[in-house]
């Protein structure tokens, strides 16, 4: 009985030393685990830092071309004030014209009108006509007209809207709210 009992006792002693071996076998494979799992965490976060990198340069690199897109097609003076005299009535004076980093600026005097018009709803008429006009043009941001004794109007190129037939043109309503 007691080779029973002594041999029950170290089959006990056995199994628990086994049993201690196979927790901290197991305790290591899962720091190995976690330790293959934070290098991947790393990994997919070096991966997602160097997308983001070259998604950046990518977008630096198209604003870079489409500024010297502008800088090539950039409307010149010359065109600009045609499109202006074609624009401006018998009685106005196309008084200067300049374009400065894709800016066009005017300044228009607004002569009288058969209509007794005031020449705030002139002002509104001729801008909306000439950026019409320039809005089928390429080179150019922003539309600035100064009307001499009535106010400012200006625009970007990105306030436009278009109609049913893909013309291009700024709201009567935004170019009168902006006259100021």
């Amino acid at each position: 009985m007691k080779k029973l009992f002594y041999i029950g006792a170290m089959s006990a002693l056995l199994l628990a030393a086994c049993g201690e071996e196979k927790v901290e076998e197991t305790d290591k494979a899962q720091e190995e685990l976690d330790k293959a799992k934070e290098k991947e965490v790393e990994q997919a976060n070096k991966e997602a830092e160097l997308k983001a990198k070259e998604e950046e340069e990518r977008k630096a690199k198209e604003v870079e071309e489409k500024a010297g897109d502008l800088a090539e097609k950039e409307i010149t003076v010359n065109e600009a004030k045609e499109i202006f005299e074609d624009w401006l009535s018998e009685n106005d004076k196309l008084v200067s014209l300049t374009i400065e980093n894709g800016e066009i600026k005017a300044v228009i005097n607004l002569g009288p009108n058969k209509f007794n018009l005031p020449l705030e709803n002139m002002a509104v008429t001729s801008y909306s006509s000439v950026s019409d006009a320039l809005l089928e043009e390429e080179g150019w941001n922003t539309l600035t007209i100064e009307y001499v004794g009535v106010g400012t109007v200006s625009m970007d190129i990105s306030e436009k809207e278009s109609n049913e037939l893909g013309m291009n043109y700024f709201p009567v309503a935004t170019i009168t709210e902006k006259l100021k």
